[in-house]
């Protein structure tokens, strides 16, 4: 059996509000997306949680896309690039190279095989994927958090006791029907700076591997506040995953928007947070991401516990994050955050 999506990317603005999109039928699709990105970084991204999705399904994938640019990317440029030790042929380094190794990874083991399609020609899948990727840049263009797909098969891990909002790991033989073209110099690379002469080097000197302050990650700065400030803490008296998520939204906003008073609601003397680099802290508060995208959310029951799993990407890193919740130990029912850990990837 072999797996066809059709993926796609949407930015308004060039950089603008972005989002991404794969889409197989209604019942099995997802799409997210960021405040500011390009359309390059959403087609990018649209493959590689395609390629999450389906990891462990075991079937092979056939990826329907309108953007020549990403699937030479993946299907040639991506494989001289990695002969090289991940540069290009004029030395100049890959932009954005983390998404591109982590699409690399998430091909090995298995054949992906690619079509081009003509955007905007009537295509049935191809013009889904792309309405949801415009829809979530038209969400984050007003504000809004636009709400995640259900997955493939319900959710990316697809297990039961599980919610997701999907990390699965996977990897590849690729064949692409677009059309040939030469590898990119500067003016096809996957960058969040101004379109300008300045480019590149902004670019360059936004990519970092650790955390740096930044006040957003679902929507603008200030609404990213007020929506920490304004969300309820969850009181329950029979916690459930569904409570557990939510409360992990409630963290991530208020952790990027810089909010230590809805933190501190979050804690109790049992919570400890390990930031990357192996430092702890007994509170919640501390350094965000820049321009930071975050992945689906996965929630497990361990027993009396939840766990919860994602990855936060940037430019120029990325990181695994993990949660434990717990119920309080006095005062109202709710869940508190007893353990955080951030570990740098790729």
């Amino acid at each position: 059996m072999t797996i066809t999506a059709a993926a796609d990317g949407s930015s308004l603005g060039n950089p603008g509000p972005a989002g991404w999109a794969w889409y197989v039928d209604e019942d099995t699709w997802d799409a997210g997306g960021w405040p500011k990105g390009t359309n390059n970084l959403g087609e990018l991204t649209a493959i590689l949680r395609l390629l999450e999705a389906t990891a462990q399904t075991g079937e092979e994938l056939h990826i329907l896309a309108d953007s020549q640019y990403a699937i030479n990317v993946v299907s040639k440029w991506r494989l001289g690039w990695k002969k090289r030790g991940w540069t290009k042929a004029d030395k100049k380094p890959i932009k954005n190279l983390e998404l591109i190794q982590e699409i690399d990874r998430a091909m090995e083991g298995r054949r992906v095989t690619f079509e081009w399609v003509k955007g905007h020609a009537g295509h049935r899948m191809n013009e889904r994927a792309d309405d949801l990727a415009r829809g979530c840049a038209e969400a984050y263009q007003a504000g809004r958090t636009p709400e995640p797909g259900p997955g493939f098969g319900g959710g990316a891990s697809g297990s039961r006791g599980s919610v997701s909002a999907g990390q699965a790991s996977g990897g590849a033989t690729s064949v692409s029907s677009a059309p040939a073209s030469v590898e990119p110099h500067d003016e096809a690379t996957i960058s969040d700076a101004p379109t300008n002469a300045s480019r590149d080097d902004a670019a360059d000197e936004s990519t970092t591997s650790t955390f740096r302050s930044h006040p957003s990650v679902f929507s603008t700065p200030t609404e990213a506040s007020e929506s920490a400030e304004a969300a309820p803490t969850s009181s329950v008296s029979t916690p459930t995953i569904e409570d557990a998520l939510a409360r992990e939204r409630e963290f991530i906003l208020a952790w990027t928007g810089g909010d230590e008073r809805a933190l501190a609601t979050m804690t109790d003397e049992r919570t400890t947070r390990i930031w990357p680099g192996g430092g702890a802290t007994t509170t919640l508060g501390g350094p965000s991401p820049a321009s930071p995208s975050i992945g689906r959310i996965d929630v497990h029951d361990v027993g009396g516990a939840f766990l919860a799993r994602y990855r936060v990407r940037w430019e120029g890193g990325a990181s695994l994050e993990s949660s434990v919740w717990a119920p309080a130990t006095s005062g109202e029912a709710r869940l508190v955050m007893v353990h955080h850990q951030s570990t740098l990837i790729g």
